[in-house]
């Protein structure tokens, strides 16, 4: 068996010991599980896209897959994550960096052709270069470790983990692709929340497939 004393330590660092650090953890309450709407077929059809088209998505599409990524979820504590993302080709959109604000909101981070950046924040992969747009979700880890304890990271990493999932799911709907991967960490922060210094926890980029 191979043992990880490090992924072990941080384990047990995140143990809830009594019910006073539980009703900490839980203060702000959890979310209703909500509808989301979608066939059950995108369930056994969807998977990663490699090969992305560079052909542009509509903002319309792009703001429909975000906002039923950003639905309420039901956690045991409230959300923490937002999203970021490099649109690249997305028709109503100019190419740049923006801030998703739900329901369909993209406030303008930065201009520009990101595709070169974005290709290189997820590990120099051409899948976020030839991708309509490419996003993070990031949260605000040291205002999260503050309040929710060590525990607080499993719960920003879960939340993203169904968001980034949801991603998948509403692009397949959509017609489109997706696909998930890892990156830079603190590069992304660099360009899409140097001020806010968030981190990212999943990343998630969607097209159209080639």
């Amino acid at each position: 068996m191979i043992e990880y004393p490090e992924a072990y330590a941080l384990h047990v660092a995140s143990r809830l010991e009594s019910a006073e650090e539980v009703e900490r953890y839980c203060e702000d309450g959890g979310w209703e599980n909500p509808r989301l709407g979608i066939p059950d077929e995108v369930f056994s059809r969807r998977g990663s896209i490699r090969d992305f088209s560079p052909d542009p998505i509509s903002r319309d599409d792009l703001a429909a897959i975000l906002a039923g990524a950003m639905g309420p979820i039901p956690l045991d504590v409230a959300p923490s994550n937002e999203l970021r993302l490099i649109a690249n080709a997305v028709d109503g959109l100019e190419p740049g960096g923006y801030r998703f604000e739900p329901p369909d909101g993209f406030n303008l981070l930065r201009a520009g052709d990101f595709r070169r950046q974005a290709g290189y924040l997820v590990l120099e992969q051409f899948l976020g270069a030839l991708a309509a747009a490419v996003m993070f979700a990031m949260v605000d880890l040291e205002a999260i470790l503050e309040r929710r304890g060590n525990r607080g990271y499993r719960a920003a990493q879960l939340e993203a983990g169904i968001r980034v999932g949801r991603i998948y799911l509403e692009a397949f709907a959509h017609g489109l692709g997706a696909t998930a991967s890892t990156f830079y960490d603190d590069d992304v922060t660099a360009f899409l929340a140097p001020e806010e210094r968030l981190s990212p926890m999943l990343c998630a980029a969607v097209g159209r497939r080639r």
